[in-house]
């Protein structure tokens, strides 16, 4: 199980913030883990204010006329800590908190924005996914529901790099603590280049690649994750949009990836593979960064050899 010991819910009392807590509430009681609520008011006042009502948790929730969804946690059995400050940037108090509170996994919605919308207005939830250094989890709340509680796929998108490899361990950990299937998939980019490079085109037989990238992926689930219910898959296409086809296509409730958290002009113009998934993906989405905080249980301690 993952070492998760403080969650970090920020909210704007918005609808769509509410629908990433039943994920963030569910987390830290199967962790056992702290709650934190945090909301930053921007200079004027608002008319909600923390700390809210347990009813408005339950609210937050699901519908309490209803009782709370399958999966749902017992908030009187969590320690919650409610926090709301004043400060004219969101994302970088949500940054400052967590760092002073040693918070282990930031839980938030995104609204999915895309164009030129989001490149101008940017968006808090992929500003703090750059900027925190733990791992976090973004609920995209376009819709009118939050994403079922119960997690029984969980993807994991393998490009065999450090990044990516310390990804699949978290996922691991996630797939043994929810007793969920996980899948891995390889995309394989085909590389083009412009005539003016004078390059030839490097062609392989996409079969051949495919078959070895496979037969890689099998020796993964076999010797690094040890998980008994793994899939492995791997295809030719373009990576985000092949990923985020696969989430839709197969159900999944949760989509592990790993982002190397660029800044400035390389990531305007670039993008990542992470930062397209996270907008776009139907599924909650827990980005690992590999130079940042670790989640990963301990490794137990050999006992010394007798002499």
């Amino acid at each position: 199980m993952l070492n998760i010991r403080r969650v970090l819910f920020p909210t704007d009392f918005s609808e769509g913030a509410a629908l990433a807590f039943p994920r963030a509430a569910a987390l830290a009681a199967r962790h056992d883990a702290e709650l934190h609520i945090l909301n930053v008011k921007e200079g004027a006042d608002i008319e909600e204010s923390l700390p809210v009502s347990p009813e408005v948790l339950h609210g937050w929730l699901g519908d309490a006329s209803e009782g709370a969804p399958t999966g749902a946690p017992d908030l009187s059995a969590l320690s919650v800590v409610q926090t709301q400050v004043d400060a004219d940037s969101p994302p970088e108090q949500i940054v400052a908190y967590t760092d002073a509170e040693d918070i282990d996994l930031v839980v938030m919605s995104t609204h999915g924005r895309r164009g030129v919308q989001r490149m101008l207005l940017g968006s808090v939830t992929e500003e703090v996914t750059r900027k925190v250094s733990c791992p976090v989890l973004t609920v995209r709340t376009d819709g009118a529901e939050a994403p079922a509680l119960p997690v029984r796929r969980i993807l994991m998108p393998v490009d065999f790099s450090d990044a990516s490899e310390t990804a699949v361990r978290h996922a691991t950990e996630l797939a043994k603590t929810y007793d969920a299937q996980l899948d891995l998939l390889h995309v394989v980019e085909q590389v083009v280049y412009p005539s003016a490079y004078g390059v030839d085109p490097v062609y392989l037989p996409p079969q051949e690649v495919i078959a070895r990238v496979e037969k890689t992926l099998g020796e993964m689930a076999r010797e690094d994750i040890g998980h008994e219910n793994v899939k492995t898959s791997a295809t030719v296409g373009y990576a985000p949009l092949t990923i985020l086809d696969y989430i839709d296509e197969n159900d999944i409730d949760l989509v592990v990836i790993a982002t190397h958290g660029r800044t400035g002009l390389d990531r305007m113009l670039l993008g990542s593979v992470a930062e397209r998934v996270i907008r776009r993906s139907s599924a909650p989405v827990f980005v690992v960064k590999p130079e940042q905080k670790s989640l990963l249980p301990t490794a137990p301690a050999e006992a010394p050899s007798d002499a």
